[in-house]
């Protein structure tokens, strides 16, 4: 773990700005060299006997003067003013790393799939010429038709003329956000979270309240305690394979949630990124209740995420402002890369590559019970993760750093936490993520001997 050594003088200032300045200072001096990882807020607060919050504002700060960057699922690393700003990340086929942070699909090749969409289209220069056009903010009709008409015999069922295309799942819940909330609401979430709308909040300077939750998501009771003590307007749930704890909401359990929001005008926000990735997986929000969701959707998952289609549908009142506000961030998605998507759907490629993720997923799974099965993961059929609650002899911020140390990358749950929220003691595992089962295979290893190891022993090491 990275010590640093700061003198804190309550006579001088803010302690939070002392600590910004001493980590500026140390890096101008070239004590801390660029892509250095920072302790965590835990940590380094431990370390400087100063609250956890201390630490939250040193780091913004320091992100704000461009001093630091906050990479998710890493941690926060000092800048490199050299690195080209537009690589998101190398690869890390050929490296011994084992990168458990990333979420994604697992690897497929998709160059065929692409390969025919495109023919097909070229076949049709007069659309292809019409796709390079500015277009509605709405989308073009047919293809809002195509995608709706295959969601539904997905059993979610949303309707063609209220469906949106976004850039993907994270720009839909940015848009829902700067349409229908302003600075100072309370959004309520499950007691731990997608850590991208806990971003997206910040940016709104939203209050996040989160709510408490049982094997099935939240739990209901908590949900009314939680309205009349915070009076809020809107509430984000992932009923399907929550993030991080996979949790799936049961039908009952949905339609009681339902009621809930219903009884106290709150608005749902659905975020159902991961609700194809599941064959069993009861209805989506949306279904039981259409005027009561906002539901966020998108083909990253179970197709490809770097197409960046992604789809949203608003309760009638709302749908208006949602169009604006698509329009506003700007005017209209690539009708090129829907139309894309829809020949893909049109050719049946989105339920091959559906099957083949499904399998590729089950292997990863009976690999990670064969090396963590002692430890009681949790996961749940079809998911790309799993959530995996430390041994009592860790500290999380201990085991993340020797995870690191032996090349294995895992996502904090401390990431997952609201603010002022309970940090669990716990990490999210995403199985798909590393490039090929030689490395996922030797990344368990590597967990299941870090977990029944000694952190004494290991440190001294």
């Amino acid at each position: 773990m990275t010590i640093l050594n700061i003198a804190l003088d309550k006579q001088q200032g803010p302690i939070y700005k002392q600590i910004a300045d001493a980590i500026s200072h140390k890096v101008e001096q070239g004590q801390l060299l660029a892509n250095t990882k920072l302790p965590t807020h835990r940590a380094l607060a431990d370390q400087l006997s100063v609250t956890v919050g201390t630490i939250t504002r040193s780091y913004a700060e320091l992100e704000r003067r461009g001093v630091v960057e906050a990479r998710v699922g890493a941690g926060t690393y000092i800048c490199d003013k050299n690195k080209t700003s537009w690589v998101f990340e190398e690869s890390t086929e050929q490296s011994t790393e084992c990168n458990f942070g990333y979420n994604i699909p697992p690897n497929l090749d998709r160059s065929g799939a692409i390969q025919q969409a495109l023919s097909a289209l070229m076949l049709q220069p007069q659309a292809i010429n019409q796709y390079m056009m500015y277009q509605k903010p709405t989308g073009i009709p047919q293809h809002r038709e195509i995608l709706a008409d295959w969601l539904n015999n997905q059993g979610v069922e949303l309707k063609a003329d209220r469906l949106l295309f976004s850039s993907g799942a994270q720009h839909g819940m940015q848009m829902v956000l700067d349409a229908y909330t302003r600075a100072g609401d309370t959004l309520l979430v499950e007691k731990y979270t997608y850590p991208g709308l806990l971003s997206l909040a910040k940016q709104k300077q939203l209050t996040v309240k989160g709510v408490e939750m049982d094997d099935e998501g939240i739990i209901p009771e908590s949900l009314i305690a939680a309205c009349r003590q915070h009076q809020p307007r809107f509430i984000y749930l992932t009923p399907t394979l929550q993030n991080p704890t996979t949790a799936i909401m049961s039908f009952e359990r949905r339609k009681q949630i339902i009621q809930i929001c219903k009884d106290n005008k709150l608005i749902i926000i659905e975020d159902d990124v991961n609700g194809l990735l599941s064959s069993t997986r009861p209805p989506p929000l949306v279904n039981i209740d259409s005027e009561q969701v906002i539901h966020i959707g998108s083909l990253s998952k179970c197709l490809a995420p770097g197409l960046r289609v992604g789809y949203v549908q608003a309760p009638k009142h709302l749908h208006t402002q949602l169009i604006n506000v698509l329009q506003n961030h700007s005017w209209m998605i690539s009708p090129l890369l829907t139309a894309l998507a829809c020949e893909l759907i049109l050719q049946g490629h989105v339920e091959k590559t559906q099957q083949g993720i499904r399998a590729i997923m089950e292997q990863r799974h009976r690999m990670a019970d064969k090396y963590l099965d002692d430890f009681n993961p949790i996961y749940k059929q079809g998911g790309f993760h799993l959530w995996l609650t430390l041994p009592e002899q860790w500290r999380l911020s201990d085991f993340i750093h020797a995870a690191v140390q032996q090349q294995v990358i895992v996502k904090s749950g401390e990431l997952f936490a609201p603010p002022a929220g309970m940090i669990p003691p716990a990490v999210r595992l995403a199985l798909s993520s590393p490039a090929t089962l030689e490395q996922l295979e030797q990344g368990l290893i590597t967990l299941r001997d870090l977990l029944l190891s000694d952190p004494i022993n290991e440190f001294a090491l």
